[in-house]
Formats: C-alpha cells, structure tokens, sequence
C-alpha cells in the first residue's frame, strides 16, 4: 500500500493541473466571445472608429493614377560622353577650335584633379601633344577642364 499513496497523489495533481487549464479556456472562451464590446487589450468600438477614419481617408485616393511617359532626345543618352561637344573659348579675338579628342572624366574634388582626355590621365600643368601643337591643362575643377591652346583659354564642361 505504501506504493499506492504516491500513485493517488500524482493522479489527484494530474486531475487538478487539468481542472486549472479547463477553468482558463472557459473564461479565456468566455472573455472574448463575439458579445464582448470591451476589451483591455483591444477594444471593438475604438477599431471600428478608426477603421471609419481609414474608409474616409480612402475615399479621398484617386481611383486612377496619373501617367507618366519618358522621352529620351539624343542629347540625353545615358553612354554619351558627359562633355559639351561645343568647346568654350574665353577670350575672343581670332577664332579657332581645339584639334579633335575624345574627353572620357575628370575627377575634380581631390588633391590631385586629373583629366582623362584620349584614353590617357592627365594632371594641371600636363602638356597634350597633338598634330597641330601642344595643349596645356591649366585647371580642373566642377566648372571643367580648363585648357591652353596657341595662348588662349579653352574650358570644355561636363554635360
């Protein structure tokens, strides 16, 4: 019998353990059936107040939505090159362009600014050498790339 005593005392804490976890769904069930206006955790008539606030503001939405159409011109391809085709000559007077190149970049905001200019990098005060003559890199900065060509400033800007 002494082996009985505990059997019986697991039972009866199995039976009450039981008891307990049916007592919480029946008030949990109880609590929040669909009777139940109010809520600690959440309340059914402020939801229902601020579902209205969303109706209202949804009304307001236009049901359509505007169109948006690209163009793209020539002038605004994106693997163009960023320069200005139409090179600037400061002063004025005898009129002459630069000999044709190719102006890949600059990199400007450093403290050493450089040019890429016919595939080659280029610092301020480098000499280009071209078939009709040399051409001096005078500056590089956010304006452009500023060049001496036969004693007359060239800048030629970024698109």
């Amino acid at each position: 019998m002494a082996e009985a005593t505990p059997k019986k005392q697991h039972t009866i804490e199995y039976i009450a353990i039981g008891a307990l976890v049916a007592a919480a769904l029946i008030i949990g069930i109880a609590r929040f059936k669909k009777g139940d206006t109010d809520d600690e955790v959440f309340s059914r008539k402020e939801f229902n107040k601020k579902w209205k606030e969303v109706e209202i503001l949804e009304a307001n939405v236009p049901n359509k939505e505007n169109e948006i159409s690209y163009t793209i011109g020539d002038a605004n391809l994106p693997f163009k090159s960023p320069f200005d085709e139409v090179v600037e000559n400061k002063e004025s007077g005898e009129e002459f362009l630069l000999p044709e190149m190719q102006f890949q970049g600059m990199i400007w905001k450093s403290s050493r600014p450089q040019a890429i200019i016919n595939n080659k990098v280029y610092d301020i005060k480098d000499v280009i050498t071209v078939v009709e003559g040399e051409i001096e890199v005078k500056d590089i900065n956010k304006d452009g790339i500023h060049l001496i060509y036969k004693n007359k400033e060239f800048i030629v800007r970024p698109k």
